[in-house]
């Protein structure tokens, strides 16, 4: 399957396995990082943002907050532009960007997600994200990751497996990582981690 066909593949199915896994609001990741955000006015810029499924739930939430989605997926933006379309959203802005390589300024944003993409890069280009995302965080802002946690509920292990069967190779090892020291590395400092349904969210600040 060649990239285009990959992505386009993707698109279909991403939103189906999100509602598979984050249908409980009380235990979604969604709302953990919507709940981390707060009430006033930010912009956030969403790295990878597939499908919009976190950029659409921030705006919805938070009607005075700018996000802005990138993605380098022309298939994943097309479909994100129709539930934007759909849902008659007007505080998103998407955009065809390489998340390695932003053309953004320094110190931009408040806020920089970064949802449920680290494990399937490489160790390389993770880094690169993960520097790219400081570059263009404010001094104040915040860094939140997303990242599968592997359950420990033997119900939930079931699911789970085919997560663990389909995601690329090195992924166990990405769950057994010390997230501190790995943030760590790219100036970051880990300051709170939600645990939410298979997965989880970690806040990070500019050290």
């Amino acid at each position: 399957m060649g990239s285009d066909e990959f992505y386009q593949f993707n698109a279909k199915v991403y939103d189906v396995l999100d509602r598979t896994y984050f249908r409980k609001a009380a235990t979604s990741p969604r709302n953990a990082v919507i709940s981390i955000l707060g009430d006033e006015p930010l912009m956030v810029l969403d790295m990878c943002t597939g499908t919009a499924a976190n950029a659409i739930a921030i705006a919805g939430a938070r009607k005075y907050t700018k996000v802005v989605g990138i993605d380098i997926s022309d298939a994943m933006l097309h479909q994100a532009a129709a539930k934007l379309g759909q849902e008659g959203i007007s505080n998103v802005e998407l955009l065809h960007m390489d998340a390695a390589h932003l053309q953004f300024p320094n110190e931009k944003f408040d806020v920089v997600l970064i949802s449920l993409v680290l494990h399937e890069l490489s160790p390389d280009l993770a880094g690169k994200l993960l520097w790219e995302a400081r570059r263009v965080l404010k001094t104040t802002g915040k860094l939140i990751v997303v990242e599968w946690e592997e359950p420990v509920s033997r119900f939930k292990k079931i699911p789970f497996y085919l997560v663990k069967k389909t995601e690329p190779k090195g992924f166990e090892d990405f769950l057994k990582c010390e997230m501190n020291q790995y943030f760590c590395r790219f100036g970051f400092e880990m300051t709170r981690t939600i645990h939410c349904d298979y997965s989880k969210v970690m806040i990070s600040s500019k050290k």
